[in-house]
């Protein structure tokens, strides 16, 4: 069975580890002092298409307010990642969701379930979800 993976990095010091996770898995990233001068070094340098289609690398950037959680960070962006990587443009729909840079509450896990989420392991760093892989939700 086929896993597409997307990683979520809602650790605005997630630094120097960007790079060699985006070039492993497509990567949704706060931006933040720390992180977006990183997204934009990796945008200058890094392949991201091959023959004008989407690889399963890359960074797509998105912006939080200071007074945002981790937490409520993910919350809000889960929703733009699951409608993205979703099984458009011909690309099967995520399977797992990396999460970086908060743990798995209640708050999460419901949110996550709304997408199709059916189990969740935690890391060192936050937390995986999985979906079977013709959930589309």
């Amino acid at each position: 069975m086929t896993r597409t993976r997307v990683g979520i990095v809602v650790d605005k010091n997630f630094g120097a580890r960007l790079a060699h996770l985006a070039r492993v898995i497509h990567v949704w990233t706060v931006e933040s002092p720390v992180n977006t001068p990183l997204i934009r070094e990796f945008w200058r340098t890094e392949t991201q298409f091959v023959d004008g289609e989407a690889d399963d690398s890359g960074i797509t950037s998105f912006t939080a307010n200071d007074e945002e959680t981790p937490e409520q960070i993910c919350v809000r962006i889960v929703g733009d990642v699951n409608e993205h990587h979703c099984g458009h443009f011909g690309e099967p729909p995520w399977t797992e969701l990396h999460v970086f840079g908060t743990e798995l509450t209640k708050t999460l896990r419901e949110a996550f379930e709304e997408f199709g989420a059916t189990s969740f392991e935690p890391t060192r760093d936050g937390f995986i979800c999985r979906r079977e892989p013709s959930g589309t939700a």
